[in-house]
């Protein structure tokens, strides 16, 4: 036998490592026929590159024979986003924006990495989806929300309507009245693919912006002109753009309105509405997003993706933080009767430890998490912890006075 004089145990954790974030784990749901496929409607599949979906069916003869762009926007997502992860989530050809939500609740409470989610497919104009936007965050996101599953933002394909098309910008729905603070209407398409082929004509560029976001920081606006991290094959340019490998060369709205007969007061005014578009800087190649408003009043603290982001994944770390915590002991100081000061201390250093993570990653620029020792705790007392996120702001324009002069004293 041998004799046990030292015992060495194997500790983890030492080294700091961190495990990789899923901020750019997101999700493609997409209406359509999938009968000639490999893949079962309501059942989601990882994708980590576009050969991935071709390999279930999902392809260029997939589109063309189902007159969909399933295969387009999954390329596209993975192009402006080649690390990011993408789920495929087939629906039944019969599902709609006002019925998904019994489909996708039970699929993202169960793939709980995926943090955002666009839909394709449905063939909701944007004049229905004004009706349309309010029951999706209700029955979705907020259904979601009431069990603890935070789902960062809703994509919603608003398609252009041929047969009432919009006469001026004035006349399009204004989805900033709307109370739905994780939805967003997307009308962004590329001129180049609605050519293909007529059913394509009123497509928005859902996996575009998918993509856009994914390929982000989650304090990053979806239209800023440079990124934090660019892909390999991106490095050391001075922007990002949708323009790129043939695709984005111009850019007009689902509508089939050309950006170019689009003045500043227009852009301004679907903006003002809610919409995300794709358009051009005067003087500046490239096409960009306008940025990535959500469907509620610009007042809102939540009036666009990159704030729910940033909410969400310091919401998910401080709960994750504090489980461990729950029904735990709590020792209180004998002369008050309070909470014990480094009680108090440990529980703030436990939940600021995730947002300590977000500060060093630079996704907000501060944070202060305050809990009250003089609290009685019971059954039906819950322990109340007071945080606050200092989030990044975004510079949308400069606005510079410059003059001539004959010296500078």
């Amino acid at each position: 036998m041998n004799f046990k004089g030292v015992n060495i145990n194997r500790l983890q954790g030492g080294l700091g490592r961190q495990a990789a974030n899923t901020d750019s784990v997101l999700a493609l749901a997409v209406v359509a026929d999938f009968s000639g496929t490999d893949l079962t409607v309501g059942t989601p599949v990882k994708l980590i590159q576009p050969e991935d979906a071709e390999a279930y069916g999902i392809d260029e003869a997939f589109d063309a024979n189902e007159s969909s762009l399933a295969h387009y926007h999954i390329t596209e997502f993975f192009r402006l986003a080649p690390e990011g992860t993408l789920y495929l989530i087939p629906l039944s050809d019969t599902d709609t924006v006002a019925t998904m939500h019994t489909a996708l609740v039970p699929i993202l409470k169960a793939n709980q990495d995926i943090k955002g989610l666009g839909v394709v497919g449905t063939a909701s104009v944007i004049s229905e989806l004004e009706d349309l936007v309010e029951g999706v965050q209700t029955n979705l996101v907020d259904a979601l929300f009431a069990g603890h599953r935070y789902l960062d933002f809703v994509l919603l394909e608003g398609n252009g309507d041929e047969e009432e098309p919009f006469a001026t910008i004035a006349a399009y729905p204004d989805f900033r009245a709307k109370n739905a603070p994780q939805v967003s209407v997307v009308i962004a398409q590329d001129p180049a693919i609605a050519e293909t082929d007529e059913a394509y004509s009123g497509h928005a560029g859902v996996g575009s912006v998918l993509g856009m976001i994914a390929v982000r920081k989650v304090n990053e606006n979806a239209g800023s002109v440079n990124i934090q991290n660019k892909p390999d094959g991106a490095k050391g340019t001075a922007d990002y753009p949708l323009t790129g490998n043939g695709r984005w060369e111009s850019a007009q709205l689902s509508t089939g309105k050309p950006i170019s007969e689009l003045s500043y007061a227009d852009y301004k005014a679907l903006a003002d509405k809610g919409y995300i578009v794709a358009g051009a800087y005067s003087g500046y190649a490239g096409i960009f997003l306008n940025g990535s408003a959500t469907c509620v009043n610009i007042a809102s603290d939540y009036a666009y993706i990159e704030n729910n982001r940033v909410w969400n994944k310091a919401a998910r770390g401080i709960r994750k933080a504090l489980l461990p915590e729950v029904k735990g002991v709590v020792k209180k100081d004998p002369q008050t009767g309070f909470i014990k000061s480094t009680t108090i201390s440990r529980w703030e250093g436990i939940a600021g430890k995730p947002l300590d993570q977000m500060l060093a990653d630079g996704e907000i620029s501060g944070y202060d998490i305050y809990i009250n020792p003089q609290q009685s705790l019971s059954n039906d007392e819950s322990l109340k912890v007071k945080a606050r996120v200092v989030k990044d702001d975004i510079v949308h324009e400069f606005d510079v006075d410059l003059g001539l002069a004959k010296n500078l004293s």
